[in-house]
């Protein structure tokens, strides 16, 4: 558990001449939102790493935008905030600003917690997604991601190991998958060049999905079966 006592650093901006005399003010206003920071991310990882995951986005690079995930960040502390010197310097002094080298701390937190997160039937299809590509991580893939809603191309995870390149579509469904999520993956793979393209899924594939999936060189597998690619 040391990802745990990871230091958040949260820094301020201030405004002209309100800022005379106000060091102190300052200084403690700092400390306390880094401590809820903290207890934060130990106590309720779950909250931040959902809102990581809605308001974090990356461009066709890979380059991510930390923007409105420290917008919203900042704005559940002060929401949430008990210390006066807080709310006085919010108020009346400045703003809070969180450095990148704190979202990256943030990263490991929540990366920590997700390789520990199991399988449940309440989650939403987008923490589903996540859910598959840390199961490639915990199983030996190199790197695995969720494209999170980016410039995706029909493709939910990547995964990479060795020479192998894997696409492939996460369908949390109430009823079998059909052909489109087999077609997404097809196309899926051309575009990125990919030597492997899968489905997952909870609940199982309709017989034509399975016969366009034979004819396309596609597996098809429940989450559970990760582990055997």
């Amino acid at each position: 558990m040391e990802w745990l006592l990871a230091i958040f650093g949260i820094y301020c901006l201030y405004l002209g001449v309100k800022w005379l005399g106000k060091k102190n003010t300052k200084e403690k206003a700092i400390r306390s939102l880094e401590d809820e920071l903290s207890n934060l991310m130990m106590n309720n990882t779950s909250l931040v790493a959902t809102a990581y995951r809605n308001s974090v986005s990356s461009n066709s690079f890979g380059k991510k935008n930390y923007t409105k995930f420290k917008k919203e960040l900042i704005e559940y502390l002060l929401d949430n905030t008990e210390s006066k010197e807080v709310i006085e310097y919010a108020t009346e002094l400045g703003d809070f600003q969180i450095p990148d080298e704190t979202i990256y701390k943030i990263e490991e937190v929540i990366e920590g917690y997700s390789l520990s997160e199991d399988f449940t039937e309440d989650m939403d299809p987008y923490d589903y997604e996540h859910y598959c590509a840390n199961q490639f991580l915990k199983c030996g893939w190199d790197e695995a991601n969720a494209t999170s809603g980016s410039s995706d191309q029909g493709v939910d995870v990547i995964a990479k190991k060795g020479n192998d390149y894997l696409v492939g579509q996460c369908k949390k469904y109430q009823k079998p998958v059909g052909n489109s999520a087999v077609q997404e993956v097809v196309a899926g793979m051309g575009y990125y060049g990919a030597n492997i393209g899968v489905v997952i899924s909870n609940a199982g594939f309709t017989n034509s999905a399975k016969k366009l999936a034979e004819a396309n060189d596609i597996k098809l597998i429940h989450h559970s079966e990760i582990k055997n690619l």
